[in-house]
Parts: structure tokens; C-alpha cells; sequence
């Protein structure tokens, strides 16, 4: 960790949602807010948990940051009412906005019209337009969510985007605000990962929200796995985004490739995935080159690579960043679902280089994506906030 950048200050996130199932605050906030805290900084998350009520008018602390979920009351108007008062209260010297929706949006709105405000930084981590058809918005909320999210972007002080897509975006959108690439990061195991016993027989895993690719393109790429490794077993794990999507895909690979060696997960329990690798040769992480898979920072890819699971991935968005170096074997982001299966393949009967994967993605990860390195990135966005 290098030396603080600026003087001891208090940061205020703004969290959209709670610590339930959406994983932006646990995973991606709270580690950044703790790293603040061990550089002397006083962190606080102002949480609206509208999806986990249970927590309303709560307050705890984890490693010296104060998490504060609101009350419920009153609704959407009431809540961010109240979220804007506690603001007053604890006068931060910096706000930083959690994805510019929702309740974190209509602060950030209400705050930027003040004459007398903290500066206001904006973190982006996914383009919520493009999950629009995904949650089968109506018209005028897919509408409203646009505008709020453009509007986000216009009107901040400064920005921090967990991929290099949100960057872009963010520099089109606002070209005199200063934007700062903050990619989620990684936690090290202990000690770097080996590569496990071949499972027999040898099983890919495709960790799926059910959204990455078409069904008919999971089904004609196992279709031709199968067709080349006949012993290969394949094993769906994740729970879907919405409702049916898993159901849809089970339907389709039963047209195109049967179901006969394909286990079915859903949602697997933390203190189930260490068994869970132990079954796997190769995970496999397809993405379309759409906005929604590009804007996307999942650390999961990274997550998988670090418990000694060689990965394929395709090259799209931050799996291309995760998976450089020889961390992950990528594919080209236009690849047919049979050329994806031969990669797939001709990793699955390498072990020789499924090994020598895992050795480069801790030496990838380890140097790129520590919580303790990207702090001095949000530091330093900080700083030159507070200098300009």
C-alpha cells in the first residue's frame, strides 16, 4: 500500500439498494470503503434496503466502516427524504454515488441543484439501459432510467467505471469530467492455487446468470463438445436474473444437444463451491459483444481463476482484462459456438497448459486487481477533486 495521497477525510457512499442478492455494495463498495478506512479515511454507507427491509433503521460497522440502512417509510419520496437529511447530518467531505438510479439517483439529483454541496463523485459499474429488455421494463420506466442514468453522468464531479466500457461511455457523455477505471477487485487466497485433480470424467462448468448468450448458443456450443469429448460432462450453476431464463435454456439443449450429462445446479451455496471446483477441469464464461455483457465488472471469472479453475473465456468487456496474460484462454469475441468448443476442448486435454494458466492468473491478478492497488487509483480521484 503506498502512502496516503490526501489528508484523513469522510467519504459518504450512496448506496441504490441493500446487501441482499445484487452484489454492487458487498462486493464492490464495502471493500473499497474498508481499504479507505485502513488509510485513516472514516468511511459510511447510507443504504436504502428496499430489498432487504428486515435491515431498515439498522446501523452496524464492519472493519471500521459504518453501514446505515434508512428507514422504509413513506416510500421512494420519504426514503430519499430521509437519506438527504442524514447527509446534512454527517456533512461529509465527499459523497460518492452508487450507480446513478433509483434512490441513489434521486439523491445525487437533489444534491446537485444545492448551491452549497460536497463534491459529488459518481460510480458506475454496469449500463443499466441495456438490462432494460432483460427485466422487462415498461416503456416509461425503461424510459425514465435512460434519462436518470445520462443524467448521472453530466452532472458529477468526478466518475469512477468498473470497466473500460463504462469509461468510454462516461467520457462521451461528460468530456470535462475526469473519469477514473476502478475494475472490482480480487481478494488472494493464502497461498497461490494449484491445479486440481482431473476430474473423471471431465466436467466444464458454465456459471450462468442466464443472459450472456443466447440458449440456442450454450446448446449448439455443447453439441459439438459433446461431439468431440464424448466423456465430458457439463454442470450449469447460477441462479437466473429473472425467473424462466433457466428454464428456457434446459429446453433448448434438450433440441439441439439432450440433456443426457448435463447436471443442473441453480444457485449454489458459498460453502458448496470449494466441492463444486474440485469437479471441474474447465469453467467456461461465453459473452456476446453486446453492452450488456461489455459494460459488466463480474469478479467471478477472477473468483474461479484464484481457486485454481483454468477458465475460457471470450474476449469481451473485463473478461478480456481478467483474463490477460495468459490468465485465461480467450476467445475471439466473434467466435462461433463450435470454435468456442474446440478451444474449450483443446484446453480440457492440455494439462500441461490448464497449469501453467493458473500460475499466470495469480501473478495476473495479484499485480492488477488488489483492493489495496485500486484504492490508490480512488485516492488519487479524490485528491485532484479536492485540488481542483
Amino acid at each position: 500500500m503506498s502512502e496516503p495521497s490526501l489528508p484523513s477525510q469522510h467519504i459518504l457512499f450512496v448506496a441504490p439498494f441493500g446487501l441482499g442478492q445484487k452484489t454492487t455494495v458487498w462486493a464492490r463498495t464495502l471493500p473499497l470503503a474498508r481499504e479507505l478506512v485502513r488509510r485513516g479515511h472514516r468511511a459510511h454507507i447510507l443504504i436504502p434496503p428496499w430489498d432487504t427491509p428486515a435491515d431498515a433503521g439498522r446501523t452496524w460497522q464492519e472493519e471500521g466502516v459504518t453501514l446505515e440502512n434508512v428507514s422504509l417509510r413513506g416510500g421512494i419520496p420519504g426514503t430519499v427524504l430521509r437519506m438527504i437529511t442524514r447527509i446534512d447530518a454527517l456533512a461529509p467531505d465527499i459523497v460518492h454515488i452508487v450507480k446513478p438510479r433509483a434512490h441513489a439517483g434521486l439523491v445525487q439529483w437533489r444534491l446537485w441543484h444545492r448551491r452549497r454541496r460536497p463534491p459529488l463523485v459518481l460510480d458506475l459499474d454496469d449500463w443499466e439501459q441495456a438490462w432494460a429488455a432483460v427485466n422487462d421494463y415498461g416503456p416509461v420506466t425503461a424510459r425514465f432510467l435512460a434519462r436518470q442514468e445520462e443524467w448521472g453522468i453530466r452532472h458529477a464531479d468526478a466518475i469512477t467505471a468498473a470497466s473500460r466500457w463504462l469509461e468510454a461511455r462516461a467520457q462521451e457523455n461528460a468530456p470535462e469530467t475526469p473519469v477514473t477505471y476502478l475494475p472490482n477487485g480480487v481478494t488472494l487466497p493464502p497461498r497461490p492455487p494449484a491445479l486440481r485433480a482431473d476430474p473423471q470424467p471431465p466436467a466444464v462448468l458454465f456459471f450462468s446468470r442466464f443472459v450472456e448468450v443466447e440458449p440456442e448458443w450454450t446448446a449448439k456450443f455443447w453439441r459439438a463438445v459433446a461431439e468431440m469429448e464424448p466423456a465430458a460432462h457439463l454442470i450449469v450453476a447460477g441462479q437466473p436474473v429473472q425467473p424462466g431464463l433457466d428454464e428456457r435454456l434446459m429446453l433448448v439443449m434438450g433440441e439441439y444437444a439432450g440433456t443426457e450429462g448435463v447436471a443442473w445446479l441453480g444457485f449454489v451455496e458459498p460453502d458448496q463451491l470449494a466441492a463444486l471446483y474440485d469437479r471441474t477441469t474447465v469453467a467456461v464464461f461465453p459473452a456476446a459483444p453486446v453492452p450488456l455483457q461489455q459494460a459488466k465488472c463480474s469478479v467471478r471469472l477472477a473468483t474461479i481463476l484464484l481457486n485454481g479453475v483454468p477458465v475460457v473465456a471470450s474476449a469481451v468487456g473485463e473478461q478480456a482484462q481478467y483474463g490477460a496474460s495468459g490468465a485465461a484462454r480467450l476467445v475471439d469475441a466473434q467466435a462461433t459456438p463450435e470454435e468456442f468448443a474446440r478451444v474449450t476442448v483443446n484446453f480440457l486435454e492440455d494439462r500441461a497448459a490448464r497449469s501453467h494458466a493458473i500460475a499466470q492468473a495469480y501473478a495476473h491478478l495479484s499485480q492488477n486487481y488488489q483492493w489495496h492497488d485500486l484504492a490508490d487509483r480512488l485516492e488519487a480521484c479524490y485528491a485532484g477533486l479536492l485540488e481542483s
